[in-house]
């Protein structure tokens, strides 16, 4: 947490642990940045925070509560430690399962932050063939982004992720994914498997026009020449949603939106779900291990 003074900051500490919480229900994504970082670092909300992330309906809610679950997760990984690790990896089946990008863009960097505690739980999904192509994609970057803000573990999560990429029986998608991750870093353990697989894609893809090759060879042989690794979208700031800027940005973004019509899309604007998501003070009830309905996930 910042260690700057403002009228913010104190006002934020000065509120009781459900106005606080009530908060995230009710300022859409115009909650300021002392909000979530009061929110994150206070211990008594840690467990609520948590308990939301992990429940399927809370992904599924309608506006405005809808938000409160991706600020629930950025706080979540602003906290960082161990007790988060199990909540954001149900972040990602969710997020993933719904196409939430809000957080899917940025769970890799906040996998980051989070460091090593978050490796086992990474690897069974990465390893998963059932979880869907991209939340074993997502796991596969966040791995790499512990690897690159925590070098002492960064020999391991590579030797993970070039364990999926080197498996012949593995699905191709995961291996050009796998790939994908090995020359972001310009590792030079896979330089030549990469080179070899790239032009195993192309060549399927001459037989068949409709194969989605990914890695170009010529392009495989320039990022290593040039040895410039492309790491930006492991290292990302997810709290600069909360600049004042950012949130000025996207009231003009739905301002254009209402007035054109458009908007519908759920990679911009979330879907309407499964009703409204209630703070747990509102229901007296406190955390709760999630209880799985049987719907199942949905989208993968």
């Amino acid at each position: 947490m910042s260690g700057v003074y403002t009228v913010e900051r104190d006002y934020y500490a000065g509120l009781a642990d459900d106005q606080l919480f009530e908060a995230i229900f009710t300022a859409e994504d115009r909650l300021p940045r002392e909000a979530v970082e009061e929110l994150a670092f206070r211990d008594s909300l840690a467990p609520y925070l948590g308990q939301m992330v992990m429940d399927k309906q809370s992904w599924l809610a309608d506006l405005p509560d809808w938000w409160a679950v991706v600020h629930a997760t950025y706080a979540l990984g602003l906290r960082g430690g161990e007790e988060t690790v199990l909540p954001l990896v149900a972040a990602l089946r969710w997020a993933d399962a719904f196409d939430c990008d809000w957080v899917t863009e940025l769970l890799p960097s906040i996998f980051g932050r989070v460091g090593a505690s978050a490796i086992p739980w990474l690897t069974a999904v990465a390893r998963d063939q059932a979880a869907g192509w991209s939340a074993r994609d997502l796991a596969l970057r966040s791995l790499a982004s512990i690897g690159l803000k925590h070098p002492e573990s960064s020999e391991h999560v590579f030797k993970i992720i070039g364990e999926r990429f080197m498996d012949e029986g593995e699905d191709r998608l995961v291996r050009q994914m796998a790939g994908q991750v090995l020359l972001d870093f310009r590792h030079q353990g896979y330089r030549m498997a990469l080179l070899k697989f790239s032009r195993e894609d192309w060549a399927f893809k001459d037989m068949d026009y409709l194969y989605p090759a990914c890695l170009d060879p010529e392009e495989v042989e320039v990022a290593y020449k040039q040895n410039q690794p492309e790491l930006w979208h492991y290292q990302e700031d997810w709290m600069r949603f909360y600049e004042p800027g950012e949130i000025q940005r996207r009231l003009k973004r739905w301002t254009r939106e209402r007035l054109s019509g458009a908007g519908q899309n759920r990679q911009i604007k979330p879907p309407t779900g499964g009703g409204r998501v209630l703070p747990l003070w509102r229901t007296g009830k406190g955390p709760v291990e999630p209880v799985d309905d049987g719907s199942g996930e949905g989208g993968e």
